[in-house]
C-alpha cells in the first residue's frame, strides 16, 4: 500500500477544513440531542456557514497578522499575541455572522436583545477560535523547538567532527619527524640554534594541545605560532622556503579561530613546497575595512582537484560560519598557474554562535 505524504501547505488545509467543519458535527449533535432535541436542517446550514466563516477568517487573519517572526520571541510575548488574536478573530467572525440580519431584519440591531445575542455569540464562537489558536501556535512553537534541536545536534556533531580533525592536526607525525630530524642535524652544527629550535617546537606543541580551550584568539598570537612553525620548517628546507608576512596593523587585535591559519600554512608546506624541487614562497596577508576581516595564505604550487573538495576545507568553512555566521566565507583557488591561495573573509562585528 502506497503511503500518502502531504507537504506543509497540504497538511495546513487538511487540518483547517477538518477542524472547522468538525464544528458542524459537534454543534449538530449538541442541538439535536441536548438543546432542541430534534434534527433541524436550518441549524445545520447555520453551522456550515459558521464553519466556512471560521475557515476563511482564520486563514486571512493568519496571512495578514500572524507573521512567522512572532514565534522567534519569548513564550510570554507569543501567548500574549495569541490572546489578542483570539479576540480579534472571534470579533470578526461574530460580525460576519450578523451580516445577513443587516438585510433581513435591520431593526434587530436597535434592540437590547441584539447586545445579549452578540455577547452570547462571542462566548460561543470564542470556544472554537481558542482551540484553533492553541493548535496553530503550539504547532509552530513545537516546530521551532524541533528546528532548534536539529541545529543544536548539527552544531554538536560539527564540534565533535572539528575536534577530531583538530586532534589529528595537533600532532602531525610527519612534521614532528621532520622537525626532530632537522634539530638532530642542527645539534651537530650549531647547538645554539638547535636549542632555539627545541624551544620553538615545545611552544608550538603546547599551543596545538591547548588551543581548543579558547574559541578565538588575537591574530597576532596566531601569527606568532605560525612563524615558529615556518622557522622550524625553514631548518629543513633552507633556501628552498621563503616566507613573506604582511599584516595590516589594524588587524593584529582582530579575533581568529586558533590554529586555523597554522593549518593553512601546514597545508601550504605539505601540498605546495614539498612537491617542488626548487621550493617556493609562502605569503600571509591580512586586511580589514569597517565591516570585514580578510586573511589570505598563498603558496607556490598547483591546485589539485581533490584539494578543493576535501573534508578539512568543508570543516573549516563550517567552523567559520559557526563562529561568525553565514557571512563568513572560505575560498581555495588558483591565483595564477603556479600560485594557490586560501582566503577567509568574515565580519568584524558578530555574535559568537559557538
Amino acid at each position: 500500500m502506497r503511503k500518502i505524504s502531504l507537504n506543509k501547505n497540504q497538511q495546513y488545509w487538511t487540518i483547517q477544513i477538518l477542524g472547522w467543519f468538525s464544528l458542524v458535527f459537534v454543534e449538530t449533535i449538541n442541538y439535536t440531542f441536548f438543546i432542541i432535541r430534534e434534527f433541524v436542517w436550518e441549524y445545520v446550514f447555520q453551522f456550515c456557514f459558521l464553519a466556512l466563516t471560521g475557515l476563511i477568517t482564520s486563514h486571512f487573519y493568519k496571512v495578514l497578522f500572524i507573521k512567522p517572526t512572532i514565534f522567534q520571541k519569548s513564550l510570554s510575548k507569543i501567548w500574549g499575541k495569541a490572546l489578542l488574536d483570539t479576540f480579534f478573530i472571534t470579533f470578526i467572525m461574530v460580525c460576519l455572522t450578523f451580516i445577513p440580519l443587516v438585510f433581513s431584519a435591520p431593526e434587530f440591531f436597535s434592540t437590547s436583545e441584539f447586545v445579549i445575542h452578540f455577547l452570547g455569540q462571542i462566548m460561543n464562537i470564542a470556544r472554537y477560535v481558542v482551540v484553533w489558536i492553541i493548535i496553530y501556535y503550539l504547532f509552530h512553537i513545537l516546530d521551532r523547538n524541533r528546528i532548534i534541536s536539529q541545529q543544536n545536534l548539527i552544531v554538536e556533531n560539527l564540534a565533535k567532527t572539528s575536534e577530531l580533525e583538530l586532534l589529528k592536526s595537533q600532532l602531525n607525525p610527519h612534521f614532528l619527524f621532520n622537525a626532530l630530524n632537522s634539530i638532530k642535524a642542527l645539534v651537530l652544527i650549531d647547538t645554539t640554534k638547535a636549542r632555539e629550535a627545541i624551544i620553538k617546537l615545545s611552544e608550538l606543541l603546547r599551543f596545538t594541545l591547548n588551543y581548543e580551550k579558547t574559541p578565538l584568539i588575537n591574530l597576532s598570537d596566531e601569527i606568532d605560532e605560525v612563524v615558529k612553525y615556518l622557522e622550524l620548517e625553514k631548518i629543513r628546507f633552507g633556501d628552498r622556503l621563503d616566507v613573506n608576512i604582511d599584516l595590516q596593523a589594524e588587524t593584529l587585535d582582530a579575533k581568529v579561530p586558533p590554529a586555523m591559519i597554522l593549518t593553512f600554512a601546514e597545508n601550504a608546506i605539505k601540498h605546495g613546497i614539498t612537491q617542488l624541487p626548487d621550493g617556493g614562497i609562502i605569503e600571509i596577508k591580512s586586511s580589514s575595512n569597517s565591516q570585514t576581516l580578510k586573511i589570505e595564505v598563498s603558496n607556490t604550487g598547483e591546485l589539485k582537484e581533490n584539494e578543493s573538495k576535501g573534508i578539512g576545507l568543508k570543516n573549516s568553512t563550517r567552523r567559520l560560519q559557526n563562529l561568525f555566521g553565514e557571512k563568513a566565507e572560505l575560498h581555495l583557488q588558483s591565483k595564477s598557474p603556479d600560485k594557490v591561495s586560501v582566503t577567509i573573509v568574515y565580519p568584524l562585528k558578530y555574535n559568537n554562535h559557538a
